[in-house]
């Protein structure tokens, strides 16, 4: 059985090296990381790892499709969706964002969707925009996903780095601890 992390929030550590590039990890990985968010203890407690859902395992062909079909790597499609829905392809945010990728209305129209309900146009339309995002910036996973929770053009009015928002800093390092506990589920 595959597990799936359900990391909303965590502590959050910092790094900049000599050349000003910034290191986000939930975790001191090394001693010149800082820690720069802490979680409460009520967050914390409200954090589980879960065994895959039937939905999870429903999504899993079109998971691969998409992955093979635009070259993303299906361990960050599958983390995104973990955090961005929990799989759920019925999801709706607050802000509008539907599906287990969370679509908004402008991102689905600029993919050319019509049904953002639609699972496999929700995936096609959030694993082409997560590819678009990763190739903007150069592969750099962590820029791509605070690209796509915060938007483009707010990560770059912050130089290229993760804004300070506490809405992203919480996500960057959801997605990267829900795709690094997936793999280190994965039979060695």
């Amino acid at each position: 059985m595959t597990f799936w992390a359900s990391a909303y929030a965590a502590d959050i550590y910092q790094s900049t090296d000599a050349n000003g590039a910034v290191r986000y990890a939930t975790q001191a990985l090394d001693p010149s990381f800082t820690l720069i968010f802490k979680d409460t203890p009520a967050r914390a407690a409200g954090k589980q790892v879960r065994p895959a859902t039937q939905p999870a395992l429903d999504l899993e062909p079109l998971i691969q499709e998409m992955a093979q079909r635009h070259t993303v790597d299906a361990a960050l499609i599958r983390a995104v969706i973990d955090v961005e829905s929990r799989f759920n392809p019925a999801a709706v945010s607050s802000k509008g964002a539907v599906g287990p990728m969370q679509l908004m209305p402008a991102t689905a129209s600029r993919y050319g969707v019509t049904d953002r309900t639609d699972i496999a146009q929700n995936l096609d339309a959030g694993v082409r925009y997560l590819k678009d995002l990763l190739l903007q910036h150069h592969g750099n996973v962590a820029l791509a996903l605070a690209s796509y929770n915060a938007g483009e053009g707010t990560v770059a009015r912050y130089g290229r780095r993760i804004p300070p928002y506490k809405e992203t800093m919480l996500y960057v390092p959801a997605v990267l601890s829900s795709m690094q506990a997936a793999q280190n589920a994965l039979p060695q």
